[in-house]
């Protein structure tokens, strides 16, 4: 049996890896007693963002040109939260800068999706808050390395997707 990696497959792949990332934040939050700072709750929310696109894609199983707007779609996503994390992360460096926890909890919290669930997205730790290292990173420098990796994973889809899609056009 050989393995043929289609669109669907590339798609289902895009939504499980952003919903696995979001579990783990959850466990850290419920069961580690991490709190989800507002960052951390703007970069769940993009990578829940990435993960519904590539599964709407996955369902309507788009043609040639429908793949490049879906895989658009989710390197745009990507590059949302992407900038939300290289914020964290530079907080995270610079601790007297903060994230503007008043403000930005503030307006994390009073956010529709807060309201609806409030233990995914309800901000209420520190942004700069130490926590353990996860493998020498700390959560902040994972979400950069996986946003980042999801960003440059879209794009390349993208390209070739596109590629293909001129060449069945041309043919």
């Amino acid at each position: 049996m050989k393995f043929e990696l289609t669109p669907t497959r590339v798609f289902a792949a895009f939504t499980l890896i952003p919903l696995a990332l979001v579990a783990v934040a959850l466990v850290l939050q419920h069961l580690k007693g991490q709190a989800p700072c507002p960052l951390c709750v703007l970069q769940r929310a993009g990578f829940l963002l990435v993960a519904v696109i590539a599964l709407a894609a996955a369902i309507q199983q788009p043609r040639r040109g429908g793949v490049v707007i879906y895989a658009a779609a989710l390197a745009l996503a990507a590059l949302s939260g992407l900038g939300v994390a290289i914020w964290h992360v530079w907080s995270l460096y610079h601790p007297k800068f903060g994230c503007g926890r008043d403000v930005m909890e503030e307006f994390v919290n009073n956010l529709p999706t807060a309201n609806l669930l409030p233990w995914l997205f309800h901000a209420s730790g520190e942004c700069t808050a130490p926590h353990e290292p996860i493998l020498g990173l700390q959560v902040p420098e994972w979400s950069l390395t996986w946003f980042s990796l999801l960003f440059l994973a879209a794009i390349v889809f993208a390209v070739k997707s596109w590629s293909g899609a001129r060449a069945v056009a041309a043919a």
